[in-house]
């Protein structure tokens, strides 16, 4: 982690621009079979980049991506990608670290402005149920109760949902597993990291605590 940690710490507010010349780079092969470092959620904006990033190479990081970044609450009876892909990647690949990752600007927490989102939409408008947290419409970056934006209330409404999965709270009982939550800004690159202990959002840095460590 103090790897993915340092990546994110230091990402550039122009990514784009600064990996330009990576083009001229030969991409290096993954090394057979799988074994991730972590497993990534994030939302499907093409502005986030998680290998970007991370600094990860090919191998390194199974991704797991929705609009808005919504994990439902654990229903048993769901045939749902996500609790298969949480499922796969702990109890398969043994990944040991899971990011739970939001960021700025979000179209997708925008659109959960519209109560109910529109009508024309009837997927999303059942997906964006699951959310749990919805931004009223005067929804911007400034933080409301408890000191936290709505962007970042909705993430740890996320993270809340990450535990009811019998898979994440298992090994989250054993301490095999750690849950972060870390919030990307599009406008400044900046990666802010949440604290359970003085439960607040803060710099990433190598040592800052799992959002989850353990059930107790």
């Amino acid at each position: 982690m103090r790897t993915l940690i340092h990546s994110a710490r230091t990402l550039s507010p122009t990514p784009a621009d600064t990996r330009a010349a990576d083009d001229r780079t030969a991409v290096e092969a993954p090394a057979p079979g799988a074994a991730p470092r972590a497993l990534f959620i994030t939302c499907s904006d093409s502005r986030v980049v998680p290998t970007l990033l991370t600094g990860t190479a090919p191998g390194e990081l199974h991704e797991l991506r929705t609009a808005g970044h919504v994990v439902p609450r654990y229903r048993s009876d769901a045939h749902c990608a996500i609790a298969a892909t949480l499922e796969f990647a702990l109890g398969t690949l043994h990944v040991p670290d899971v990011i739970l990752c939001g960021h700025t600007d979000c179209t997708a927490l925008q659109a959960l402005q519209d109560d109910p989102p529109p009508a024309e939409l009837p997927l999303a408008r059942n997906w964006f149920t699951r959310a749990a947290h919805r931004p009223g419409p005067d929804h911007d970056h400034r933080s409301t109760g408890g000191g936290h934006t709505p962007e970042q209330r909705h993430l740890l409404a996320q993270l809340h949902h990450l535990r009811t999965y019998p898979c994440v709270s298992r090994r989250l009982a054993t301490r095999r597993l750690r849950v972060h939550a870390w919030q990307y800004d599009d406008r400044s690159g900046q990666t802010l990291g949440w604290d359970a202990a003085s439960r607040a959002f803060r710099p990433l840095r190598p040592g800052l605590p799992a959002a989850l460590a353990s059930t107790a």
